[in-house]
């Protein structure tokens, strides 16, 4: 058996585990409600984000990514809140820099929350079209961010076999270096490659991705027993 059909396995075998022990875990750490994950789909309302060359926009890509990974979570016994739920963004009405307002209300509800931890969700694009794959992005100042990281991008590579990148330190980005919480950026891909937007836009492959970052989240918890003791 190779290595990756070997890590396949043992993706599966963790998902399995933690799916039937889930509710047992909250229990026994005596959690007085279940553990909340905070999800933020990047962009909205007039921002849409990235666009791929037929008009797709991040925007709803990524809030559909956000609402199957809500979906998942939640039938595994975890608090989830979002960002946003639908086509808006989070600047006030009367705000004349709406993207500045936006991320820096989006960093103030996540570090309000008791969140176990936080995802946000975003989609790439780049002048080569050939570059594609997601890839996930963290404070280096934080550890637990990184070892989360590792976690989801290890999960998306062995469940979707189409990315070999790694998990790597971001700089200049509003909310990872400001957000208080365990949590990183996930780019699920690029609208600017024409084979990977055309997956992006389907629905059964938003689904899978969401359902790899939900596995990455399992392993990291399964490895830090510390996390899960935090009530929600």
């Amino acid at each position: 058996m190779n290595r990756t059909a070997t890590n396949i396995i043992n993706l599966v075998f963790i998902l399995i585990l933690f799916l039937t022990s889930a509710g047992t875990i909250i229990a026994n750490k005596r959690l007085t409600a279940p553990a909340l994950i905070y999800l933020d789909p990047g962009h909205g309302g007039s921002d849409g984000g990235a666009v791929g060359a037929d008009g797709t926009t991040e925007k709803d890509i990524v809030l559909n990514v956000c609402l199957c990974l809500k979906t998942y979570l939640e039938n595994a016994g975890f608090q989830v809140k979002m960002t946003r739920a639908g086509d808006y963004d989070l600047a006030p009405g009367s705000s004349k820099n709406r993207k500045r307002d936006d991320i820096h209300r989006r960093c103030r509800m996540i570090n309000a929350s008791d969140c176990l931890l936080y995802l946000s969700v975003h989609a790439n694009k780049f002048s080569d079209k050939r570059i594609r794959g997601a890839q996930v992005f963290y404070n280096k100042n934080q550890p637990g961010s990184k070892v989360l990281s590792e976690a989801i991008q290890e999960a998306i590579g062995g469940i979707l076999q189409n990315t070999r990148r790694f998990a790597k330190p971001i700089n200049g980005k509003y909310l990872i270096e400001n957000a208080e919480k365990t949590g990183c950026l996930v780019e699920i891909g690029f609208l600017s490659n024409p084979e990977e937007l055309n997956l992006l836009k389907d629905a059964v492959y938003q689904d899978r991705m969401a359902y790899a970052i939900f596995t990455g989240i399992l392993m990291f918890l399964e490895n830090n027993e510390n996390m899960q003791a935090r009530p929600g």
